[in-house]
C-alpha cells in the first residue's frame, strides 16, 4: 500500500534538499531538478508525497518546460494518483497536465482509468493496458485496495464472483485479500464488516411547519 509522506518531515537527503530550497525560494528552477529526484525516490520506497508532486507540475507550466521532459515525469504522477485514490491527488494532478501531455497515449489512458477507478467501472478499468502504470512497483496490489475499499462502503453482503470481477483475480485470491480486511465467507457470498457507510440507516423526515396551520389541522381533526 503506497504511504503518504511530506518533504517537510521525511527523514531522507532527497527530501531534506527539497526542502532547502523550498525554505530558501519555492519558485527557483533549481527546484525541479530536486523534486524529480525526490520522486524517483517516491517510486522506489512505495511513498508518495502528494504536495511536492504538485509543486512540481506546477513549476513544468512556470518554466514551460519542454513535453519531451515532462512526459515521463506527468506520468509517474498520475499513476502515483492512482495509487493513492480515493485522495483527491488525482484529481489535482489531472488538472495541471497540459493539452500537449493529453496527446500522449500513456497520459490519455491513465487519466481514462483514473475515470473508470471513480465511476467504480472496475471490469473496464482492467481491460486497459496501463504499460506505463505496471512500471510502477505495487501498482495493481494499490488499486486492488481501493476497490475492496470502494466495495466495504456499498455492501455488507456481496457475491464471491462479483467480487472477483471487480479485483480480477482468481477466487483463491480474492478470497485471500478480502478476508486480511476481515470479511467472512458465507456460503457463495462474503460478509463485509459493519461500518459507517455500508449500514441501512432510518430515513429521517423533518417538515417545517408553522404552529398556526399545526391548530387549524388540530380543529379539524377534531370536529
Amino acid at each position: 500500500m503506497t504511504r503518504a509522506v511530506n518533504f517537510e518531515s521525511t527523514h531522507s537527503a532527497k527530501a531534506a534538499a527539497v526542502k532547502k530550497q523550498v525554505d530558501a525560494d519555492p519558485l527557483d528552477e533549481s527546484l525541479i531538478s530536486l523534486l524529480e529526484a525526490y520522486l524517483d525516490e517516491q517510486i522506489a520506497t512505495g511513498t508518495v508525497d502528494e504536495e511536492a508532486n504538485m509543486m512540481l507540475l506546477k513549476l513544468y507550466t512556470i518554466y514551460s518546460t519542454p513535453v519531451d521532459h515532462q512526459l515521463p515525469r506527468a506520468i509517474q504522477i498520475l499513476v502515483k494518483g492512482l495509487m493513492t485514490l480515493p485522495s483527491n491527488f488525482f484529481l489535482g494532478a489531472s488538472y495541471l497536465v497540459s493539452e500537449s501531455l493529453r496527446k500522449n497515449k500513456d497520459v490519455t489512458e491513465l487519466l481514462q482509468a483514473g475515470s473508470l477507478l471513480q465511476t467504480c467501472l472496475f471490469p473496464a478499468f482492467w481491460q486497459l493496458p496501463l504499460v506505463s502504470a505496471k512500471k510502477v512497483p505495487g501498482f495493481d496490489a494499490a488499486v486492488r485496495e481501493y476497490i475492496v475499499s470502494a466495495i466495504s462502503r456499498s455492501h455488507d453482503v456481496v457475491a464471491a464472483a462479483f467480487v472477483a470481477q471487480q479485483l480480477h483475480l482468481d477466487s483463491k485470491e480474492v478470497e485471500a485479500l478480502v478476508t486480511a480486511h476481515g470479511w467472512t465467507i458465507q456460503g457463495t457470498s462474503f460478509v463485509v464488516p459493519a461500518n459507517a457507510d455500508n449500514q441501512m440507516r432510518p430515513k429521517k423526515f423533518k417538515e417545517d411547519i408553522a404552529f398556526t396551520d399545526l391548530l387549524d389541522t388540530i380543529n379539524v381533526l377534531s370536529r
